[in-house]
């Protein structure tokens, strides 16, 4: 018998498969054989091994961050927030995990929805900037939390370069001592 007769052959057996496959209401052969449509001369047909289906395992649910003392709710600000917890990551910090598995959600310290937010969700950062205001702009902040039923125990996001002997730890110990707040600051 001639190469093209065969795969002529195995095209006719494939389809009375199929139909019969559908008639049954099975699945379809056709999908999941694959047959040659053409065979060259010079080779020899050869039967690949059907591929295993890949488990796809569902996605991780995200942990949802709420990030208070950034100026804004964009996109910008999501990735100033994903890029320090990276930097946290390569350090070794194995609670910061990998950016991408945080919610990371903006709210501003003034929402009148604040205490429900605390209710819903444990944890909290504040994001300190290194400006000239930043420690009246961060208390302040902190106060509007204590007064709206906020969070009493938040992270410190703060970029790399900043000390903790100064605007860190005057932070958090005036947040201590006069909120009964408590807030972390990492060290490197």
């Amino acid at each position: 018998m001639s190469e093209q007769d065969q795969a002529s052959g195995l095209r006719k057996w494939a389809n009375l498969q199929r139909q019969q496959q559908q008639a049954e209401g099975a699945v379809d052969v056709a999908a999941a054989e694959p047959v040659a449509e053409h065979v060259s001369p010079l080779s020899t047909p050869t039967r690949t091994a059907l591929e295993e289906p890949r488990t796809v395992a569902p996605p991780r649910p995200k942990i949802p961050l709420i990030v208070v003392g950034l100026p804004g709710r964009g996109v910008v600000q999501v990735s100033k927030v994903k890029a320090r917890l990276g930097q946290w990551s390569t350090l070794g910090r194995n609670w910061a995990g990998e950016p991408d598995d945080w919610d990371i959600r903006i709210v501003m310290a003034e929402t009148s929805e604040l205490a429900q937010l605390s209710d819903q969700y444990s944890r909290w950062a504040l994001w300190i900037s290194s400006d000239a205001d930043a420690f009246a702009t961060m208390f302040r902040t902190l106060r509007q939390l204590h007064e709206g039923g906020g969070p009493r125990r938040l992270l410190a996001l703060h970029e790399p370069h900043l000390p903790r002997q100064g605007l860190l730890d005057n932070l958090r110990e005036a947040a201590d001592y006069y909120l009964n707040m408590e807030l972390l600051v990492l060290a490197r």
